[in-house]
């Protein structure tokens, strides 16, 4: 663990409770994304264009939109006039079986039908089907009564036994801690962020389950002992964004994250992540990775409750990393919630909907 001479680090918060939590689902590390269908379309389209073409398509006849491995955008369609319209749009249609509304139906159906810790679950809509995953401490009979249950949805949802257990990424970013002098329940501080109606207000933003696990803590402090700030708030379970008052005017909160001693990453935005998007985070504990969005608004039965609306990532994390930064290039994406270190899966609280949450942006 290193101190920080500056929290405009991917820094550390920490919680005084350590929060075991059970595996979630998430898409095969095996699978293999198909390949874009490009034999009718020339280059890709943006982002927001392909955004625009399944809004005006619908969800009956689209299963998603994301960024193959060149960096086009694919959307997919379920019918050859869909498909035409894609094409006739410059941008790149593949065809595939199952329609988002047939997913996200699906989706809901397991949302009613799953609920031991343990497993998590979502649309993996590059392989146009659902997944369901399960840890280490599933038992045996509860593993065979998940893959019955993915049986009756007729090949649209695959279980996979994960190598390890799903835990929230206790510990953190370039750290501070309630226990001052130790590493005990610590997490990492994703970004530095402001009041929208007081710019002069600065706070640090950080997982919910480092604020609300240290249930009557207050005060935070740095690798050195330093105090940082007091405790503003935490949301978890349902989310997991936490936020910290900063409370030190000795401290520089400048809006970057740190990559490695010496080098940053300036954060000038933020925004949602894309699907098939690589994104990068910053911990204290894995320091700086990258991997790429397997799949958008997941659902993890951690032990302690339920979170939905996670990003699934193939970015290694460990405990130590919990609300660190994650982010591409000056774009501000989301922070750390947990995952399984074994099998390098992370999962992602979006940051728009924690920015929205307490009116504060970042800078």
């Amino acid at each position: 663990m290193n101190t920080i001479p500056s929290l405009r680090r991917a820094a550390a918060v920490a919680t005084t409770a350590i929060l075991a939590v059970a595996g979630l689902a998430v898409p095969s590390a095996a699978s293999a994304r198909p390949a874009a269908d490009t034999s009718s379309a020339p280059a890709g389209i943006t982002r927001q264009a392909a955004s625009a073409l399944v809004e005006r398509l619908g969800a009956d006849r689209t299963g998603g939109a994301w960024l193959d491995r060149s960096g086009r955008m694919v959307v997919a369609v379920t019918d050859a006039a869909a498909e035409q319209a894609v094409v006739g749009a410059g941008g790149i249609a593949q065809r595939v079986t199952r329609s988002t509304a047939e997913l996200n139906a699906i989706n809901a159906t397991l949302g009613q039908q799953i609920a031991m810790p343990g497993v998590a679950f979502g649309v993996d809509s590059i392989n146009n089907k659902l997944f369901i995953d399960a840890d280490t401490t599933v038992s045996t009979e509860d593993y065979q009564r998940l893959v019955e249950l993915a049986a009756s949805h007729d090949g649209a949802v695959t279980v996979r036994r994960m190598r390890g257990e799903l835990k929230p990424f206790i510990q953190g970013g370039r750290f501070i801690t309630p226990n001052r002098g130790s590493e005990i329940g610590s997490c990492s501080v994703g970004f530095n962020v402001r009041k929208k109606d007081n710019p002069n207000s600065l706070y640090m933003i950080t997982a919910g389950h480092c604020t609300v696990g240290a249930s009557g803590v207050s005060d935070w402090y740095d690798g050195i002992g330093q105090y940082v700030g007091y405790d503003a708030g935490g949301n978890f379970p349902g989310n997991d964004f936490g936020l910290i008052k900063h409370n030190n005017a000795s401290l520089s909160k400048p809006g970057n994250v740190w990559i490695s001693e010496g080098v940053v990453r300036d954060v000038t935005h933020s925004r949602d992540a894309g699907l098939g998007e690589t994104v990068c985070h910053s911990g204290w504990k894995t320091g700086y990775r990258c991997g790429e969005v397997l799949a958008r608004n997941t659902t993890a039965n951690y032990r302690e409750g339920r979170v939905t609306g996670l990003d699934y990532t193939s970015f290694c994390a460990a405990g130590g990393d919990s609300g660190g930064s994650v982010f591409h290039g000056d774009a501000a994406l989301g922070l750390v919630s947990g995952g399984i270190p074994e099998d390098c899966r992370t999962y992602v609280q979006p940051l728009n909907e924690a920015l929205a949450w307490y009116d504060v942006e970042v800078y």
